[in-house]
């Protein structure tokens, strides 16, 4: 797989690698994504990144990225600070979003929601439970005897209307899906400010 696609949003350009070898991983901040809400404010590159899966800045200089599958990343901008954020199901039930939506000015913020699994059928389980804890069953279709939760629509109510959704991992056979096929495969999506 070959780099993929670079987008240019108001105080962000985001680029996505379909293979971890063409990423200069040398100038990419990347945490370790423990499936947690914390989130590291990057100030000087050497910051712990074993318990996080979110980070921010305001250093101009510094390029933050994520690994995913299925989980949302979604990059944010308000022209003065950027950030990125690892999203899976548990993010969403600990408030990942709104924590990082809320390190940002909201006159000014930019959201771009980089390729993932928009629905996925779950269990009555723990993550079920969690889920229902968080959104109630707004997000839940239960017919068919099967439980499918639409991980898009719980997502885009926490953002901004103008939030730009990208396509989905399990018909884009380009990117990885745990999912689809059950691959350790990962792409990662990047942000920094853009070039003066």
């Amino acid at each position: 797989m070959e780099h993929g696609t670079s987008l240019d949003f108001p105080g962000m350009h985001v680029e996505l690698y379909l293979s971890a070898d063409t990423v200069p991983s040398d100038a990419i901040v990347i945490p370790k994504l423990p499936h947690e809400a914390t989130i590291t404010d990057i100030r000087t590159g050497t910051e712990d990144l074993s318990n996080c899966d979110a980070l921010t800045t305001e250093d101009r200089s510094k390029t933050l990225g994520i690994k995913t599958a299925d989980c949302a990343p979604v990059c944010m901008s308000d022209e003065t600070r950027i950030g990125i954020a690892h999203i899976g199901w548990r993010g969403l039930c600990l408030g990942l979003v709104e924590k990082m939506r809320d390190r940002f000015s909201q006159d000014s913020l930019q959201v771009y929601v980089a390729p993932f699994l928009n629905s996925f059928e779950i269990k009555k389980d723990f993550c079920y439970e969690q889920i229902v804890e968080k959104c109630g069953t707004t997000f839940l279709d239960e017919s068919g005897g099967r439980i499918i939760f639409d991980f898009k629509a719980a997502i885009a109510v926490l953002l901004p209307r103008e939030t730009v959704f990208d396509l989905r991992t399990t018909e884009n056979l380009s990117f990885p899906s745990y999912r689809r096929d059950k691959t350790t495969e990962r792409y990662i999506t990047t942000v920094r400010f853009p070039s003066v």
